[in-house]
């Protein structure tokens, strides 16, 4: 699909790829419809009333009764072949799911690991399912249509269908917009659901639907190993495994390496296991002399700190990439839009990324393994563990933990206790009461967000932060459920990567077999003597540099980020002007903050720069906004 579209004048031009499926249920589809279907590129499929339509070798027809597509990967299928000797499971991710569902219905995708969605069609229920992987990493979309159901594994491909709605859904870019969790089936579109994640939905022709949830952590489980070790190398067991399943039978295997614990452990596992063959991995990195944001607890240039990664492994060939320039993604976000449908939260990383997926094509890639989801599962930091203390009533124990971390931090016991053990197990409402008492602060979310408060207003974004009790402390239990949730339902970037760049970015650390354990270990693995991160510390002593495991520093990405908006000066002057001649853009963002940063002194020193007003409020609100504007057709 050729794209040559822009707001600024320069055009950019590209095929597009086109990954995932579409179909129909539907008794009496239109001629419409039909036809769209049938143009689709890839293999036709019609059962029944179900027409399909997707990659040759990921979508089937099993005689009349069944009909099955498949999108994502499945990295478990030769462990499934174990269970079924014999059988054709393991040759094929796609052929080993639809062998799975055809067997063991409903049960099947709990079994499955992996970023996947599918849909089967099964004549003799007269239903079709269409599942989702279990952090909605690859999902399906659907919308009921007069005569019937229209699904696609992604947004672009089912708002091609006639018919199929494009109303924005108002309530989803509140959220969107001021960081709140979104509904679990919520989309961008008021006529579009997505499938949870976990989940399979079942649709019927006759508009009939249910939602079944086919996997959930077991929040009551705890391990009770008998010595410290025994948690360091059940977590290196899984962490082996779920790499292992990301390499899978790659050629060029390929790792994203920034300078934290999360992309090191999941590089240096790479290389370890793929000895002696050689692995490729990919910093990205300021240019050199380049100004960055800097602050005590971050750095802001990743390179030193994945060089040292780098040089323990000699099987890793290292490169850093940096752009001074800015990527077609940064000049004219239109290609985003019309690759995904969506516009991006981190729209500003979006085109300081790129050169990082288009050298990992140039290399061969397919695949791509980042340390996504690390900070929910193997690195958790277990602050919130001092809560969970309190709550059980282990005063001796917290206050030994209290005084360890006080001195660490420069900050005396009582404080400590406050900040961490007490102040979490408070209901958020009197947590924002105190934090405005104590600071007259709100939280970042509300702080920095681009949303119209009028429009914030309406749709109740501050009484629904306080019920989710998004950015305020709590407990262990309820921290895990909560990030998890926002994880769950937060709009995945696999398709966009996979549509522009032909590249799969797959998680390991997000394995549910290694977050089940980790959700399962114990609070004091991960927080001992005022030591944050205690687990993974111990865990990647085996493979990362002691300097890398010392660190207390969290990197940032694209720390050149006042350099990169000073090059997009004109372009969101433009833009801006753009938004205030929209109705819908106008009542929805807060235009008049936006252009008041523009025409302001504007700042030239990165390092006092702070990133919340001109990265989330300015070039994030603009982004948001000429999304609204896409949609509505203001760029057309």
């Amino acid at each position: 699909m050729a794209v040559s579209m822009g707001l600024s004048g320069r055009k950019i031009s590209g095929e597009l790829n086109e990954p995932g499926f579409a179909g129909l249920l539907c008794r009496q589809p239109s001629d419409d419809v039909l036809h769209r279907i049938a143009s689709s590129p890839g293999r036709r499929v019609d059962c029944g009333p179900v027409q399909l339509t997707g990659p040759g070798d990921r979508t089937f027809s099993l005689g009349e009764n069944h009909a099955f597509a498949f999108a994502g990967r499945l990295v478990n299928a030769g462990e499934l072949a174990a269970d079924r000797p014999g059988s054709a499971i393991g040759r094929h991710d796609a052929v080993t799911a639809m062998e799975r569902v055809r067997h063991d219905g409903l049960r099947a995708p709990a079994k499955f690991r992996g970023h996947f969605a599918f849909a089967h069609w099964d004549e003799a229920a007269g239903c079709l399912w269409l599942a989702s992987d279990h952090l909605g990493r690859r999902t399906v979309f659907y919308t009921r249509l007069e005569d019937g159901w229209a699904f696609a594994s992604s947004l672009r491909r089912l708002l091609a269908l006639p018919g199929v709605s494009r109303q924005l859904d108002e309530g989803f870019l509140a959220a969107a917009l001021s960081d709140v969790p979104v509904e679990p089936d919520a989309t961008w579109y008021a006529a579009v659901r997505r499938v949870p994640a976990a989940s399979v939905v079942e649709l019927h022709a006759d508009g009939k639907q249910a939602v079944r949830q086919y996997w959930c952590p077991d929040w009551g489980r705890r391990l009770a190993y008998r010595k410290d070790d025994d948690y360091v190398e059940q977590a290196r067991v899984l962490l082996d495994q779920a790499v292992a399943r990301g390499i899978g039978q790659s050629e060029t295997v390929l790792c994203q390496l920034s300078g934290g614990f999360d992309s090191g452990a999941v590089a240096a596992t790479a290389a370890r296991l793929s000895m002696p063959g050689r692995i490729h991995a990919l910093t990205v990195a300021p240019p050199h002399g380049m100004p960055v944001f800097e602050h005590p607890s971050i750095f802001g240039d990743e390179r030193p700190l994945a060089g040292t990664v780098a040089a323990m492994h000699p099987n890793m060939v290292w490169e850093t990439v940096s752009s001074a320039g800015l990527h077609p993604l940064d000049e004219n976000p239109t290609r985003l839009f019309v690759t995904c449908a969506a516009p991006a939260r981190g729209a500003l990383s979006a085109g300081w990324y790129a050169p990082l997926f288009e050298r990992a094509r140039d290399l061969g890639a397919r695949t791509i393994l980042t340390g996504g989801m690390g900070n929910v599962t193997l690195s958790w930091d277990g602050l919130c563990g001092l809560a969970s203390m309190a709550r059980r009533g282990e005063w001796g124990r917290l206050l030994r933990e209290a005084r360890r971390l006080g001195r660490q931090n420069g900050i005396s016991t009582a404080a400590a206790l406050r900040r961490y053990a007490i102040l979490p197990l408070l209901p958020p409402r009197l947590q924002a009461r105190w934090a405005e008492f104590r600071n007259g602060s709100r939280p970042e979310g509300e702080r920095f967000s681009a949303i119209h408060p009028d429009f914030a207003r309406a749709y109740r974004i501050s009484e629904r932060r306080l019920a989710l009790g998004q950015d305020y402390p709590g407990d262990t239990l309820a921290m895990q459920r909560r990030l998890l949730s926002y994880v769950q339902s937060s709009p995945s970037t696999a398709d966009w990567i996979d549509a522009l760049f032909g590249m799969d970015a797959y998680t390991p650390l997000a394995d549910a077999d290694l977050l089940e354990f980790c959700f399962a270990v114990p609070e004091e693995q991960y927080f001992r003597d005022g030591q944050t991160r205690w687990l993974a510390r111990r865990v990647l002593a085996d493979r990362l540099p002691p300097d890398l495991l010392r660190e207390t520093r969290r990197g940032f990405q694209c720390a050149e980020f006042l350099h990169r908006l000073t090059l997009q000066r004109e372009q969101m002057r433009e833009g801006i002007a753009q938004l205030e001649r929209s109705p819908l853009a106008s009542r929805i963002l807060d235009v008049d903050r936006m252009r008041r940063l523009m025409t302001g002194e504007w700042p030239t020193d990165a390092a006092s720069t702070g990133f919340g007003e001109y990265g989330a409020v300015l070039h994030r609100g603009l982004h948001y906004g000429q999304f609204i504007r896409w949609a509505e057709g203001g760029n057309q």
